[in-house]
């Protein structure tokens, strides 16, 4: 009894994990991809699930075919489209007139009425049913299975009942194949919502019904307005006369619009519930206690230029089934952004990738990865994902580096403008001289703090936080840093900061802030003088971060359609008034660095929406209510600065 229990409750949540009772000892232990493991084991790991977790896709339900499960979502809406039809259209006499003599036609109404409301729902199951929802699986069942009374009391519209029993039959062989887990319910969660708003109906019935009392002088209580409207959408009961038959015309109006507004929000609320219910699952942090682990993986292949990023807060970690590989990823707005491509030894990245796609689609998520090389593309080509090219990651090989030529001529200037107006460039390595923001450096700290805040005060959305730092004390310790001070007065005119690349032996360019009367050459003097710096110290590369939205011919890249390269215009058209792109770009290019390709890989074209919805809410510290707030901001402050222009002239 005990192993049936588990596996109704396995097949009601997410089939990749379950907790059973060992035979004949009674201990507690997981079976997750045939590893058992008891519970002393599981929760050493510090996480909420083992990091192989899933079974493969080649050998999960999951992988089932998806035009299975298209087909099975598609007939469920055919049947609903058909109850609905029946509910409102069919009316064989012949058949009417042999059921009356059988069943009171208070019957017949009702069972129209929940034919009716059954088709409306069986179009909501689809929905989930399409995307393999486990709990959608439960409802069509459900509701195949009222289907199947309802329409031989409606009318013995036998046709409909047979489909029905047909449709529950292909679903019950077909159950393996809706595994897909949604929002557990919890009181926590109806009480934040769902009874919320049944109390906001309540509410509504009792005012409702006071102020229509008043209005047409005559008693209403919500319970007689709750069983008028029950017997106009499902047909219990009987109907009650509510309305006085002698009501002027304008208050019958009101009257009668209110009645009528108790069964479409008890359907609206209905609906909404329901929808609710096939929300992907909850997202729960995974990391625990495995920093150390990710550290040690990254020092031997972090070999892309965000990979730092995958030790930032708020980022979870996937890991492979033998813990020697990852993939760090932000869940957003049920999203998984994976920051970079995995992590780990090349001949487990495959196996790793598929398990994560695999882990994403048992709760409804949707995974995507962001600033992908060219070298992995081919990873997520096997599973037949897309890749959006969305700029250049510009590098810099600090043994090749040389100021001279005519291609380095305004770098050269800028440097010797800057040195000749006293600008000295201090360095700070967390593994040689560390910058100490409470200690000896305070006072360039404190300079550099409001810096920061002019900078941020300037740029709508705020500090970004999804593959970039954000300014703070301890930030700036584990950082290589360098500040350019100025020594006639000590005055800090910029700063820039640089994360390691451990497995290319490299940096990458994170923060670079000046003050808006900086001295000229200033961020140009940083640069020049940190690679100098990598040189002697034998580092490799620097990159100079993601130049987004730019574009550069390589030799032996196939050309672009021209859909991508009008579409990547027409975002650095409009969104230059937010984020100065070209001048980014051209500011970079003249350092005369090699460029790599940077791509956005997703799943599917449907998907890609959703992907950039959430790619621009991580990226915005607030959210996207606080960048559409500082856009807005930014619009009215042009739109009056044009305004005293035209004014002027």
């Amino acid at each position: 009894m005990r192993h049936l229990a588990s596996l109704f409750r396995q097949s009601l949540d997410s089939p990749l994990a379950e907790v059973a009772l060992a035979s004949g000892s009674g201990a507690a232990v997981v079976v997750t991809s045939g590893v058992r493991m008891n519970e002393g084991q599981y929760r050493e790991r510090g996480e909420s699930s083992f990091p192989g977790d899933l079974l493969s896709p080649s050998r999960s339900p999951l992988a089932g075919p998806a035009g299975h499960r298209l087909a099975l979502a598609l007939a469920v809406a055919f049947m609903g489209v058909v109850d609905i039809a029946s509910a409102w259209f069919s009316h064989p006499t012949e058949r009417l007139s042999a059921l009356v003599r059988l069943v009171p036609t208070s019957v017949l109404d009702t069972s129209r009425t929940f034919t009716l409301l059954a088709g409306a729902l069986l179009l909501i199951t689809a929905w989930g049913l399409a995307r393999g929802k486990r709990r959608s699986f439960v409802l069509a069942l459900f509701l195949c299975a009222l289907s199947v009374p309802v329409n031989m009391l409606k009318a013995f519209d036998f046709e409909e009942a047979t489909v029905a029993v047909g449709l529950m039959f292909a679903l019950g062989v077909s159950a393996d194949a809706f595994r897909v887990g949604s929002r557990a319910v919890t009181w926590a969660g109806f009480r934040s919502g769902a009874l919320w708003a049944i109390s906001a109906l309540i509410a509504y019935a009792l005012v409702g019904s006071w102020v229509l009392g008043l209005v047409i002088d005559h008693d209403v209580s919500p319970m007689r307005a709750f069983h008028e409207a029950a017997w106009s959408v499902l047909g219990i009961g009987s109907s009650i006369t509510i309305v006085p038959p002698n009501l002027p015309a304008a208050e019958r109006r009101i009257a009668e619009w209110y009645l009528r507004s108790l069964p479409l929000l008890s359907v609206t609320l209905l609906v909404g519930l329901m929808v609710a219910a096939l929300r992907p699952a909850a997202h729960r942090r995974r990391q625990g206690l495995q920093m150390e682990r990710v550290s040690g993986i990254l020092r031997m292949h972090g070999d892309s230029t965000v990979s730092s990023y995958a030790l930032s807060p708020g980022t979870d970690w996937f890991f492979s089934r033998t813990g020697r590989s990852f993939i760090a990823y932000r869940h957003v707005s049920d999203v998984l952004l994976g920051i970079g491509d995995p992590v780990g030894s090349a001949e487990e990245l495959p196996s790793l990738l598929e398990d994560f796609a695999g882990y994403a689609e048992a709760r409804d998520w949707t995974p995507a990865f962001f600033q992908t090389s060219t070298e992995r593309l081919a990873l997520y080509r096997r599973l037949c994902w897309r890749a959006l090219h969305i700029g250049e990651d510009p590098v810099i090989s600090p043994e090749r580096f040389t100021l001279e030529g005519g291609t380095m001529g305004d770098v050269r200037r800028a440097v010797s403008k800057a040195a000749r107006a006293g600008l000295e460039v201090r360095l700070f390595h967390p593994h040689e001289r560390r910058f100490e923001p409470e200690g000896a450096d305070h006072g360039l700290y404190e300079q550099m703090r409001e810096i920061s805040a002019q900078w941020l005060s300037q740029h709508p959305g705020g500090e970004m936080d999804f593959c970039m730092g954000r300014f703070s004390a301890e930030r700036l310790q584990s950082a290589w840093l360098a500040v350019g001070v100025s020594t006639t007065d000590a005055r800090v005119e910029g700063f820039l900061t640089w994360e390691p690349v451990w497995a290319r032996r490299g940096w990458t360019l994170d923060l670079m802030r000046r003050r808006p009367d900086s001295m000229p050459g200033t961020m140009e003097s940083l640069i020049v003088t940190s690679i100098e710096a990598a040189r002697a110290r034998g580092d490799a590369v620097l990159s100079l971060a993601l130049s987004a939205l730019a574009n550069v011919p390589h030799e032996g890249q196939a050309p672009e359609e021209p859909e991508s390269d009008r579409a990547r215009e027409f975002l650095r058209r409009h969104l230059s008034g937010f984020y100065d792109f070209e001048g980014l770009f051209r500011w970079k290019r003249k350092f005369d660095p090699e460029f790599e390709d940077r791509f956005l890989v997703y799943p599917s074209a449907l998907a890609l929406p959703a992907v950039l919805l959430a790619l621009v809410r991580a990226q915005s510290s607030g959210g996207l209510s606080a960048l559409l707030h500082s856009a807005v901001t930014m619009g009215r402050d042009w739109i009056q600065l044009a305004a005293n222009q035209r004014r002027a002239r």
